[in-house]
């Protein structure tokens, strides 16, 4: 794993480190990171025993990322236990600092990892994405909502939660660079969320058409006009079910495949099902 760089620092973070031993704050700031590393290995291990892709681990100097390809197109299931997996991680970290205390163990790093861990379990479940409350929050949507309008609603409603949230500290003061910057990464990945919201659709039809990982449990019926293109129909498609659209009149159903199908092959976005069963005919 670690010959293959699948873990990697970012510089800044070396900057930091360098910068927090002349600080006096070098054993607070590695306890964080490595807080930070276990959980990010919890996502790992969970999302290699799905054999999904991963890029590598990037270790921020604000917390760390799983680079993935597979999010957003693989089943909610698996999805949901690889978001999960991170959380839980602090879970036994709790329990481990509890036998500490329980031998009687006394330090002050055990009382600052109590408060570090607790911190980075309660901030990473806040519910915007990309944290992994976002995830859970997204996973949950998905169920009601199709997947387009939930990457709407979710991105917006993170980038709403974020600025609300730096207006109130910088109320209160309670602002600092660390905050400033992790608060702009967070807004600019929910802003590409939001812009790239139509490839992300299209990764997660791709992943329907192949059907990796799919769960499609559910039957859902659309009724669309006869002038509703492929591209608009596709909008309409939710996680965990199978289509079947109704076009007009038309009582005899056309089948998801066969709209995803049109949708790739013919490479036609603007195409209608009407216009297409009118020329086989």
């Amino acid at each position: 794993m670690f010959q293959n760089k699948v873990i990697q620092i970012h510089p800044l973070l070396l900057l930091l480190l360098i910068a927090s031993y002349f600080l006096g704050l070098f054993i607070e700031l590695i306890a964080f990171f490595v807080i930070i590393i276990i959980h990010e290995l919890g996502h790992y291990f969970a999302a290699k025993y799905f054999r999904w892709n991963i890029t590598r681990l990037m270790i921020w100097p604000f917390g760390g990322v799983m680079e993935t390809e597979d999010y957003y197109n693989r089943s909610s299931k698996e999805e949901f236990w690889v978001v999960l997996s991170g959380p839980l991680q602090h879970i036994w970290i709790f329990a481990l600092l509890l036998i500490l205390d329980s031998f009687n163990v006394e330090h002050v790093i055990l009382d600052q990892l109590w408060m570090i861990n607790s911190v980075i379990l309660l901030f990473n479940l806040i519910p915007i994405l990309p944290l992994d409350g976002g995830r859970i929050l997204f996973l949950l949507i998905c169920k009601y909502i199709p997947f387009h309008q939930a990457i709407i609603w979710m991105s917006i409603a993170s980038m709403v939660i974020i600025a609300s949230v730096n207006v109130l500290l910088y109320f209160f003061v309670w602002t600092s660079i660390h905050l400033t910057f992790l608060s702009l990464f967070l807004l600019l990945d929910n802003w590409l969320l939001f812009k790239n919201k139509h490839i992300l659709l299209l990764k997660h039809l791709l992943g329907r058409y192949f059907a990796i990982g799919s769960e499609l449990a559910d039957i859902e019926l659309l009724k669309v006009r006869n002038d509703t293109p492929i591209s608009e129909i596709v909008k309409h498609f939710k996680r965990g079910c199978y289509h079947f659209i109704y076009v007009g009149q038309n009582n005899k159903p056309i089948p998801e495949e066969e709209c995803l199908q049109l949708l790739f092959t013919k490479n036609k976005p603007n195409l209608t099902l009407q216009h297409t069963h009118a020329k086989e005919a």
